[in-house]
C-alpha cells in the first residue's frame, strides 16, 4: 500500500517545492520563469535564423516573447503571492501564444519543438511555485527535470550569444 502511495506523495512534495512553510517562493518562481523566458528566446532566435515563419507570425511570437521576458523580470520582484500568481498566469498565456504561432509551421528546426515542449512542461511547475494548483504538464518522454535542463541549456546558449 505504501509503495502505491509513494508516487503521489512525491508528486505532492514536488508541487509544494516552490513553497516554504506554506508560503510561495519568489526565488523558485523567478528561476523557473527566467528559464522559460530565456530558453524560448533562444528558440525564437533559431526560428528567425531558419526563416521558417512569415513576418506576421514572427511579429506575434516576438510580441509574446517580449511579454514573457518582461513579466519574468517582474515576477522576480513580486511583492505578494497574488501578484506572483497574476504574473505567472500572464507568462502561461504568452507561452501558449508562442506555441500556437509556432505550431502553424509543419517542420520546425531542431531544437525548437523540444524547447516548446519543455516550456509547456514547465508552465504548471511555475504555477505551482506561486501556489496555483494546476495539473503537471507532460510531453511524451520528457520529465520536469529534463525540461528544466533543456531550457537551462538553451538559456546558456542564448546568453553566450550563440
Amino acid at each position: 500500500m505504501m509503495r502505491a502511495l509513494l508516487p503521489s506523495l512525491t508528486f505532492a512534495a514536488f508541487l509544494l517545492g516552490g513553497c516554504v512553510n506554506g508560503q510561495f517562493s519568489v526565488a523558485a518562481a523567478a528561476n523557473d520563469a527566467d528559464g522559460i523566458a530565456t530558453g524560448l528566446a533562444q528558440a525564437v532566435k533559431d526560428l528567425r535564423n531558419g526563416n521558417a515563419l512569415s513576418a506576421a507570425q514572427m511579429a506575434k511570437i516576438d510580441a509574446a516573447l517580449s511579454d514573457v521576458q518582461a513579466t519574468s523580470a517582474a515576477l522576480a520582484k513580486a511583492a505578494s503571492q497574488t501578484q506572483a500568481q497574476s504574473l505567472a498566469t500572464q507568462i502561461a498565456g504568452d507561452v501558449n501564444a508562442i506555441v500556437a504561432a509556432a505550431s502553424a509551421i509543419p517542420a520546425l528546426p531542431p531544437p525548437v519543438p523540444e524547447v516548446l515542449a519543455a516550456a509547456d512542461v514547465m508552465l504548471p511547475v511555475l504555477e505551482a511555485d506561486v501556489g496555483i494548483q494546476a495539473p503537471l504538464g507532460a510531453a511524451p518522454g520528457m520529465s520536469v527535470a529534463q525540461a528544466r535542463a533543456l531550457l537551462a541549456a538553451q538559456a546558456a546558449k542564448f546568453r553566450a550569444g550563440a
